[in-house]
């Protein structure tokens, strides 16, 4: 129970959510597979439920073991580069250093706020082209919360 206790509460909400996107599936192919007697729904159904309850259980695992990077920084800006599907976050970090994230348009970012970003370990390429680097890291960035003020204790960072 103590891990479960250290897991922040934004992987722990992508956690759960990933297994309620499951069961929901899951549920509703079952329903209307029963009132259309469609098999194939309820095949395709079953496969998305048991993909997302993998792919929960894999989160989960790798989060309770700690393979994820927090970042925790202040945002400098934040910009849209034209024809793009994200945003270029600058943040300062706690030491001083600068660094520019790439994030999904649906990120609610503010500048001249502390943030604090989850990433999966080991996950930080960085190819020197925005819109490959952007491309590649698809599944890397796990959330995000708003910190309330300068953090304490720096946190691990591992971005360059």
């Amino acid at each position: 129970m103590e891990k479960q206790n250290k897991i922040p509460p934004v992987l722990r909400a992508k956690t759960a959510l990933t297994f309620l996107t499951g069961a929901g599936i899951g549920t509703a192919a079952l329903i209307v597979s029963a009132v259309s007697k469609d098999r194939p729904l309820l095949v395709l159904g079953g496969i998305l439920f048991l993909w997302c309850l993998l792919k929960g259980w894999m989160l989960y695992r790798s989060i309770q073991a700690g393979h994820y990077e927090c970042v925790t920084g202040i945002c400098n800006s934040v910009s849209q580069p034209p024809f793009r599907r994200y945003k270029k976050v600058c943040l300062t970090l706690a030491d001083g250093k600068e660094t520019t994230l790439l994030l999904g348009l649906q990120t609610k970012i503010k500048p001249d706020k502390w943030y604090r970003f989850y990433f999966r370990n080991g996950s930080a390429s960085r190819l020197g082209n925005e819109y490959l680097d952007a491309a590649l890291s698809t599944n890397v960035f796990l959330g995000y919360e708003e910190c309330a003020s300068e953090p304490d204790t720096p946190q691990q960072q591992t971005l360059n």
